[in-house]
């Protein structure tokens, strides 16, 4: 087990290093849409991506108003959330990798740690739709600790070249 775990990381690496990853936008904005499963929420809001290197990228979330249980709430980068993507090449579709935390401070505090994977459905040089299941695990102190399904979709909008 051990021996097939080494070859498989020596794939990714390798993969990683030497494949191609099409050159994205420095700065991207992307309104997205967001279906909560676990908290049975519906959210619009809008994030930005910051892309440094051809494959890996880091995001925060900019805003969103949720509807669903327990009302309307309306953040503005709420938790100081922020998301490493890890792009992965790939022709076509181009899946990425992304994992993070949020810290959220108001009345309580709350910690979240999320992670899942996205794919990229490029249209042109600016725009480019996305797709993107993944799981928040949500710990309000004193409160329990929630599993969240969060499946998200939308548009980037590269900004700056």
């Amino acid at each position: 087990m051990k021996k097939i775990f080494i070859i498989l990381m020596l794939l990714f690496f390798v993969t990683t290093v030497y494949a191609r990853v099409p050159k994205r936008p420095l700065v991207q904005i992307a309104p997205k849409a967001s279906l909560y499963i676990g908290s049975v929420r519906f959210g619009i809001g809008a994030e930005v991506i910051f892309n440094p290197l051809r494959n890996i990228g880091i995001r925060f979330d900019a805003t969103e108003i949720s509807f669903g249980e327990g009302g309307a709430v309306f953040s503005l980068n709420q938790g100081a959330g922020f998301d490493a993507l890890i792009y992965l090449p790939m022709s076509g579709m181009q899946p990425y990798v992304h994992a993070g935390f949020g810290l959220t401070a108001n009345g309580g505090t709350s910690f979240s740690i999320r992670g899942g994977i996205g794919a990229d459905f490029v249209m042109n040089k600016k725009l480019t739709f996305f797709a993107e299941p993944g799981i928040m695990i949500v710990d309000q102190g004193a409160a329990d600790t929630d599993f969240v399904f969060r499946l998200s979709g939308g548009a980037k909008f590269g900004i700056l070249k």
